[in-house]
């Protein structure tokens, strides 16, 4: 798990976010971007019941409209509204 995959980073650029609690900045991946102890799982379309057939790229399927299509799993669904935790 990475930083970037906690409900507590919050995305600054495309190198870097925050985490929310402690207000200290984050690569989002390489050297420091391990997930800490306090780890919450995200909104993130791989974490939900809808999104299934990734590949290796993490690219899937999203059955949660009425028409099916593609999504990248890290792909941010804080405010879809069919998003549903597994």
């Amino acid at each position: 798990m990475k930083h970037c995959e906690c409900a507590n980073y919050l995305s600054l650029d495309c190198e870097k976010g925050m985490c929310a609690l402690d207000k200290t900045i984050v690569p989002i991946d390489g050297e420091g971007s391990d997930a800490c102890p306090r780890f919450k799982e995200g909104f993130l379309c791989k974490n939900c019941a809808h999104f299934t057939d990734a590949d290796k790229y993490g690219i899937g399927n999203c059955s949660g409209f009425e028409k099916e299509n593609w999504t990248y799993a890290l792909n941010g669904s804080f405010c879809c509204e069919h998003y549903q935790q597994r």
